[in-house]
């Protein structure tokens, strides 16, 4: 539909046309800007959505928010925190960290794929110190931003660098040197120690999903048959880490006895909005997932 608007918009310029039926407002209105649209990445078509009344709108809200339960399953998927791994524990300690990055930190996927290991190695975290380190990244629109980065997880991410990453990045063999922070496994099939990319993180979220039971039945329709067929899939991608994110550090800095404004503020800031009206109106109708009374201890044993 957006299609044939501009190419009416296109003959009504060129004279082509004398109709008036359809309005200028209509026929020209463009796409509303990338930082007012929170969800531009769920619409089809692109970063961003046609503003035009003409066009019929059928989306549903795509924010997914993980339960306390829901977040605790995909952590036990992925393994126990890196800086507690044995040689036998069960998991990943680059998807754990890969994880943790969305639901500690509130990252996007390509956020994460682009950080290297440069800052953390600066950092000195105390492990009994409940202090955030400041991490610059890299955003939306080649904004950057700085965000608050828990020591427990510095901790962990000094120790998958020295550990898992460390082995990875050996496969590739004599003299190999890579500084971005996600790298494959050494037991990849053909790029073992080779940068992860979007693609990887998306992949092995389904996988997760898939391993921590958290999936849903979805029923397409077969273009050729017309027939419906229902097939298993991951109920949640990693921007649902984010969502989590968003709703969980709201509550727990509520808990910690700031108030609703402060919250709301933190938030946006963390996730790179540049109106708080982006977040709230994201995320209000959503923050009941994680109303659960004592909150901060709930957040500790997730971790």
């Amino acid at each position: 539909m957006s299609a044939i608007l501009d190419f009416v918009n296109f003959a009504h310029e060129q004279g082509w046309m004398v109709d008036e039926s359809l309005s200028r407002e209509q026929r020209t209105a463009g796409r509303a800007p990338i930082n007012r649209d929170m969800l531009a990445h769920t619409r089809k078509g692109g970063t961003a959505t046609r503003k035009r009344s003409i066009i019929p709108r059928n989306q549903t809200d795509k924010v997914q928010v993980l339960s306390r339960n829901q977040l605790e399953a995909l952590l036990k998927w992925a393994g126990p925190r890196v800086s507690e791994r044995a040689l036998e524990s069960e998991g990943s300690a680059r998807d754990r960290i890969a994880i943790d990055l969305g639901w500690a930190v509130g990252l996007r996927v390509h956020e994460k794929v682009s950080l290297t290991i440069y800052p953390f190695l600066a950092m000195t975290p105390d492990p009994a110190s409940l202090a955030h380190h400041k991490l610059t990244i890299t955003g939306k629109g080649n904004k950057t931003r700085q965000v608050d980065v828990p020591a427990w997880l510095v901790i962990d991410i000094q120790a998958y660098i020295d550990g898992a990453r460390a082995k990875a990045l050996r496969t590739r063999g004599r003299g190999a040197r890579e500084g971005q922070l996600l790298l494959n496994s050494e037991t990849s099939t053909n790029r073992a120690g080779r940068p992860m990319k979007i693609s990887g993180v998306t992949e092995m979220m389904k996988r997760a999903c898939a391993g921590a039971g958290l999936i849903e039945e979805r029923t397409r329709t077969d273009p050729i048959t017309g027939h419906a067929v229902v097939k298993a899939a991951a109920k949640f991608s990693d921007h649902s880490l984010r969502h989590t994110y968003a709703v969980m550090t709201w509550y727990a800095l509520l808990a910690a006895g700031n108030d609703e404004a402060y919250a709301w503020k933190y938030v946006q800031h963390q996730l790179g909005h540049s109106n708080l009206a982006t977040t709230t109106d994201t995320y209000l109708k959503h923050v009941s997932v994680w109303a659960t009374p004592g909150l901060t201890a709930v957040i500790k044993s997730v971790r």
